[in-house]
């Protein structure tokens, strides 16, 4: 029986691509391919479907074009998960509180802390001078095992020392600044945009670099009114909505 497919093309069922497509389809639908896992290779799947890879990445395409799944190159194919997780936006920015999903686990991970002579535009926001010692620490959080979104949080090196060390032990920003006497902080500001995503942004989302994020920018001050740090990062936009 003939159908077609997302295109519009004529394709033979029961076959080729199209036999691939469905099975997978199937494997998803019932749940043997959980939303947000990601697929073997290429080339695992198509010895296990006993076809070439170009046949594979036809089937993968037609299921990608339908929603069931999205290919993050250089990471691989996942299993399109609808994870509703929003991200209150208020005077107080608190991963705990402020970044909710109702069906996923919500985790953090440093990516990367280093420390680096600030940047004009990072100096500026921290009220320090251009080249002061300042300590850029990467965050990913995660809903589940998927991405959804990337920051970099910078801060004053010579108030804030060893600070990655104490969040990686605490896993909470709060906690770890209440060790330097930080009691409590507001945001002061945040900016969001939409834009494309840089290469790297797109690899450590696991998204397309043809698919937008919601970019912010912004900084937190103390009970003073003293900017303690700023945070320069991007969220997934098709995994997270922004509520003001």
């Amino acid at each position: 029986m003939d159908g077609k497919n997302q295109q519009g093309e004529s394709v033979k069922a029961g076959g080729g691509w199209v036999g691939v497509a469905a099975e997978l389809r199937t494997a998803i639908e019932t749940g043997r391919h959980a939303p947000g896992s990601r697929l073997p290779s290429e080339r695992a799947l198509s010895e296990q479907f006993g076809v070439s890879r170009v046949t594979m990445r036809r089937a993968i395409g037609e299921l990608e074009g339908e929603g069931l799944l999205r290919v993050a190159r250089g990471s691989g194919v996942y299993v399109r998960a609808d994870i509703p997780v929003r991200f209150r936006l208020g005077d107080k920015v608190r991963f705990s509180k402020d970044l909710t999903a109702t069906d996923a686990n919500l985790t953090r991970k440093v990516f990367s802390a280093r420390e680096v002579p600030a940047s004009v535009d990072i100096a500026a926001r921290l009220n320090l001078q251009p080249g002061e010692a300042v300590l850029d620490m990467c965050v990913i959080a995660y809903a589940d095992a998927l991405p959804v979104s990337v920051v970099t949080r910078s801060c004053s090196a010579e108030r804030f020392p060893a600070l990655a060390e104490k969040f990686a032990a605490m896993d909470s920003f709060t906690a770890a600044l209440r060790e330097y006497g930080v009691m409590d902080y507001w945001r002061r500001s945040t900016d969001i945009t939409a834009r494309m995503p840089t290469e790297a942004e797109a690899r450590l989302l696991q998204q397309s670099r043809l698919v937008p994020v919601l970019a912010y920018a912004g900084e937190d001050i103390d009970a003073d009114g003293i900017v303690i740090s700023c945070q320069i990062g991007c969220f997934a936009s098709e995994r997270v909505v922004v509520t003001v």
